[in-house]
């Protein structure tokens, strides 16, 4: 399959199952480290992807309801200079550790967002934290999404949950403009680096774009239950993918 239609389709498929379940990174990055090389090459041209995915869920949930910003803004703006930190660590890492990075941190990640509603509901009773508390989550959630990426959302969403006791629709508001501002300076900051190739970076984001309108069509109970094991299968074989190039190449 030439990479274009690769592309095209990894991103329908992330976008669909990202709009109903949440963990199209998962996707999306593994496939882009194969059809370039992992690591900042991979994770840069995946932040077009991401930021435009947030940046039109954040639009269309700003058009159902105004966004308060001032009780997340700490935690938004600590999102933002954590993942131009992590965007700027990256390339110094080898590029070999983003494969063994590939293979164990995304089956952890894919744990923690098939239990993701477990965990918003663990944590709605709890206390509010100090703004120190909620400027180091933040800082902390933004360099992993600028330094790595997938699942960086979910982790913007728990730690709003977690940090502001945001009613749920809020914190995914937030979430998403967090996750839009995270990506979105990740961008620019591998753009300026030489990391970003805008060609497979756009035709991955049209069909993300497209997956997460339909899935928003088939948006249910139900069909999250038939997409969740759906993702474990994709992701399950694009590790298999990741662990075949680790050995390849060594």
């Amino acid at each position: 399959m030439p990479h274009e239609l690769l592309l095209v389709f990894a991103g329908l498929v992330a976008g669909t199952i990202d709009s109903i379940a949440g963990g199209g990174g998962l996707i999306t990055l593994p496939v882009l480290s194969t059809v370039l090389e992992a690591g900042p090459h991979a994770i840069g041209t995946n932040k077009i992807v991401g930021t435009t995915g947030a940046l039109i869920a954040f639009l269309v949930y700003l058009r159902k309801q105004p966004l308060n910003l001032q009780r997340g803004l700490a935690f938004v703006i600590a999102v933002g200079f954590g993942a131009l930190l992590g965007s700027l660590c990256s390339p110094l890492v080898p590029k070999i550790w983003f494969r063994y990075l590939l293979v164990g941190a995304c089956p952890l990640v894919l744990w923690v967002i098939w239990k993701k509603q477990d965990f918003l509901n663990e944590l709605k009773g709890h206390a509010k934290r100090s703004v120190y508390a909620l400027v180091v989550a933040g800082a902390a959630v933004g360099f992993y999404d600028g330094f790595f990426g997938p699942g960086g959302g979910t982790f913007m969403l728990i730690g709003l949950i977690w940090g502001v006791r945001l009613p749920l629709f809020e914190a995914l508001m937030l979430s998403k403009l967090a996750n839009t501002l995270s990506a979105g300076v990740s961008l620019v900051s591998y753009g300026v680096q030489g990391y970003v190739h805008p060609r497979f970076g756009i035709i991955m984001a049209i069909g993300m774009v497209s997956g997460g309108y339909l899935g928003a069509q088939l948006a249910s109970k139900k069909a999250e239950k038939v997409v969740q094991p759906v993702l474990v299968l994709v992701v399950s074989i694009l590790m298999v993918v990741q662990v075949f190039e680790v050995l390849h190449s060594r």
